[in-house]
């Protein structure tokens, strides 16, 4: 009698043999710890950090701390000499802020989906959205293109600002090909974006929310912004330990 490991492992074989290989399930990258974002308390929540072979999800709105966690991680990153790439579909990459960071930006790839602002703004009064919905085309084509270079530790599509229903069409795309791409690799994927946006791929699905605004200075003379406390919540985690629910950190945006 054929026992069930043996028939399993003949199974194996014939989808390799017949190129199909690529639809089997992956071990987990061995002995490769997880990119650390640089803030303490967001890396215990995380396990450590960013996983490394899979896709991380960061959603938020505008000023909800994406920033301030995509430079941190790209700081880590580069400080480590790994090479990292950042597809940005909406020109919102500020490099002065990044160096400030402390992002060695000699060790990243900076790609911009705006294209010719000018043209873009011609483009947009005649055919209204349509510029950014092609930077949607524009910023999966890179992130494929990336991905299949191998060598970067980590890369980041940022999607904020993106319309909406373009962005919902992504989850009929084949997130799972960029998965596979990254799988077994030391590459992270971090995503931006306001919603939801990767289906079912996502390792960890990250939300980021502002808190409380800190001031420094007197008030009626001079006052500046000191910092921001955020708010980080771990809405999905494949293979969570014993099932447990949503969990929770804070942490400051310093400025």
């Amino acid at each position: 009698m054929v026992t069930a490991p043996a028939k399993l492992e003949e199974l194996q074989s014939l989808l390799r043999k017949q190129g199909l290989g690529s639809v089997l399930p992956k071990p987990a990258i061995e002995g490769e710890p997880p990119l650390p974002t640089g803030l303490p308390e967001l890396d215990e929540l995380l396990g450590g950090g960013l996983p490394r072979g899979e896709v991380t999800e960061c959603l938020g709105d505008l000023s909800s701390g994406c920033t301030t966690v995509v430079l941190s991680a790209l700081a880590q990153a580069t400080m480590n000499d790994e090479l990292t790439a950042y597809i940005d579909a909406t020109d919102s990459l500020d490099p002065a802020s990044a160096a400030k960071a402390g992002v060695k930006l000699d060790r990243v790839l900076w790609v911009r989906c705006a294209g010719d602002v000018h043209k873009e703004q011609s483009f947009r009064r005649e055919r209204g959205l349509r510029c950014k919905e092609a930077r949607v085309d524009k910023a999966w084509k890179a992130a494929n293109l990336i991905a299949s270079a191998r060598g970067f530790g980590l890369i980041v599509i940022d999607l904020h600002g993106l319309p909406p229903h373009r962005l919902r069409e992504w989850q009929r795309y084949p997130w799972t090909r960029l998965r596979r791409t990254v799988a077994e690799s030391p590459t992270t994927i971090l995503t931006l974006a306001s919603e939801h946006v990767t289906a079912s791929v996502a390792a960890r699905t990250l939300a980021l929310e502002r808190r409380q605004v800190h001031w420094k200075g007197r008030p009626g003379v001079s006052l500046l912004l000191g910092g921001v406390s955020i708010q980080a919540t771990l809405r999905h985690q494949r293979r969570r330990p014993g099932g447990k629910g949503e969990a929770s950190c804070s942490f400051e945006a310093v400025r």
